[in-house]
């Protein structure tokens, strides 16, 4: 498999050792390459995007998510012999919505040139309906993500790979049931039940990602998932503590915690999507048990660059493997200072520098696979 990845058993190696936490003095990459796809690009927008930007529109065909699947994962970055793989999130489109819609809510796609963006309406306006709460596999929308992942599988021959939708758990769960300004209300007015449905919700996730897993074939002893792509786990999840940004460490303790912890325990391990800069939030975080992956930054409003942050991260994760971003620029010139932090996987964008050709980026990871901190 991942066939389209002409290094693919060094990349599965060098991931082996980065979660396995014995790269203490070496790095992961990925590199920002610019490659030739404008004609299939125009092929795409001539074929399907028919629809006035912003307007509203029907989901997109398993054809479409697919074609424009296959153009954003070209074949052509195979050449590229950095740390990522073709590993895709077929389900994208569907949105976070779609977990209103898998409770029986309607859904609604909006269009946002080559994809879209959905919406729900709240599921559940006030408790009185709590306890009629409820989800089924026979769901519309839990069948239309699972097909999806099918069409996937069947076409891939061993080229690419896909994963699983991401969890929706805990408050990040609550806000898609309530809505986001109730959801934090909750917290302080029904704590009782928002825990309840909090359950609820942890149940759905543990279901939700066991049908996606039955579909999505495993690789090499690992598994696909986001965040990491591959990772050498035979199950594992990816989550995220959005929702509590905005929210004291107590409350992560009292509504997060506890139902992040259950989840990873059912699935073995668990990576983390970690949208801010707050290390305190981030130690907490990091007692989970089987976590294994620590994501963070990519908040555009943060005046420090994550690279800055770093060290408060690492400081308050440990040991946990880090996934950084971090600007081209700036990478190239700790790398030649061997000033780079170790045991940290970097997401490398184009702010300073232009994109770089493959054989330039080639060049670059011969200097990353030898780096030493």
């Amino acid at each position: 498999m991942l066939s389209w990845k002409r290094n693919v058993e060094e990349i599965l190696e060098r991931r082996r050792r980065f979660f396995s936490r014995r790269m203490q003095d070496s790095i992961l990459v990925c590199l920002p390459v610019k490659i030739d796809i404008d004609d299939e690009w125009a092929a795409f927008d001539k074929k399907w995007c028919k629809y006035p930007l912003s307007e509203e529109r029907p989901f997109p065909s398993i054809e479409e998510i697919y074609e424009g699947r296959l153009i954003h994962y070209n074949e052509k970055y195979g050449a590229l012999e950095d740390d990522g793989l073709p590993v895709m999130y077929s389900s994208l489109s569907a949105g976070e919505s779609v977990v209103a819609a898998i409770f029986g809510q309607p859904i609604r796609f909006y269009n946002t040139g080559r994809g879209v963006v959905s919406k729900a309406d709240t599921v559940l306006p006030d408790y009185s309906r709590l306890s009629g709460l409820s989800f089924s596999p026979d769901n519309e929308w839990w069948r239309r993500v699972l097909s999806i992942q099918e069409y996937f599988e069947k076409r891939a021959m061993g080229r690419f790979a896909q994963h699983p939708f991401l969890t929706m758990d805990a408050l990040n769960f609550a806000v898609e049931m309530r809505g986001t300004t109730q959801a934090y209300l909750d917290i302080y007015e029904y704590p009782e039940e928002l825990k309840r449905l909090m359950e609820i919700g942890l149940d759905y996730n543990i279901r939700f990602q066991e049908a996606q897993m039955s579909v999505i074939r495993n690789q090499g002893g690992g598994c696909f998932v986001w965040l990491g792509g591959w990772v050498p786990f035979p199950k594992a999840i990816a989550l995220s503590v959005d929702a509590y940004v905005m929210c004291s460490v107590e409350h992560y303790v009292n509504f997060g915690f506890d139902y992040q912890r259950r989840l990873i325990e059912h699935f073995g391990h668990g990576l983390m999507h970690f949208h801010c800069n707050r290390a305190d939030l981030a130690a907490e975080v990091a007692k989970l048990p089987g976590l294994e992956l620590f994501q963070f930054g990519g908040d555009p409003k943060d005046p420090v660059p994550e690279i800055e942050r770093l060290p408060e991260i690492r400081k308050a994760v440990g040991d946990v493997p880090i996934m950084c971003f971090c600007d081209l620029g700036e990478f190239k010139r700790r790398l030649a200072a061997r000033a780079l932090m170790p045991n940290v996987w970097y997401v490398l964008e184009a702010k300073s520098e232009p994109y770089m050709s493959i054989d330039d980026a080639n060049r670059l990871m011969d200097a990353v696979r030898t780096y030493r901190a």
